[in-house]
């Protein structure tokens, strides 16, 4: 099956669902697992809750973190479906200072926001490398974002140069 079609197809089922899921746990398993799963990531790749230390009593979980040779490659930060992302923005720029991955995926399940760590640690510009909203942009656009980007995300690769 093609990417938009698996796009559209889930866009399809997550409208469906969206009244059963009640809360931000609920939004990371129906919604954020299986779309990083039709991006072609194996759950076996997928690290669940990866504690970060900050320090004396401080430490952070991040939701979701894409290892690749046992390095987290991409963090993943879930909030609930309802929630506004551009309050959360910032929170990826600090779990990037513990880690070494170099991508970042900010979502609610329905917005996705995908991130470089240069752009993030960039404090003139914290803009997505791309956003869309699933359930409001033909999954034909969204694949075609996906796969025109893919190349920042192939954690096989060394991250593509972003224009000044």
């Amino acid at each position: 099956m093609e990417l938009k079609d698996e796009i559209g197809q889930f866009a399809l089922r997550i409208k469906k669902m969206l009244p059963q899921v009640q809360s931000e746990d609920l939004t990371r398993n129906a919604l954020v697992m299986p779309f990083i799963q039709i991006l072609g990531f194996d759950p076996s790749e997928v690290q669940t809750e990866a504690v970060l230390d900050f320090g004396v009593k401080k430490s952070k979980k991040v939701d979701y973190t894409i290892m690749k040779d046992g390095e987290p490659t991409i963090l993943v930060e879930c909030k609930h479906h309802n929630d506004n992302l551009d309050i959360h923005d910032s929170r990826l720029s600090k779990y990037f200072r513990k880690t070494k991955a170099k991508y970042g995926l900010l979502t609610n399940g329905l917005v996705y926001r995908f991130y470089t760590e240069k752009m993030v640690r960039s404090k003139k510009n914290q803009e997505p490398l791309f956003e869309f909203t699933l359930t409001d942009t033909k999954a034909a656009t969204i694949a075609k974002m996906i796969e025109e980007h893919k190349d920042y995300f192939n954690v096989d690769q060394k991250p593509a140069k972003l224009a000044s």
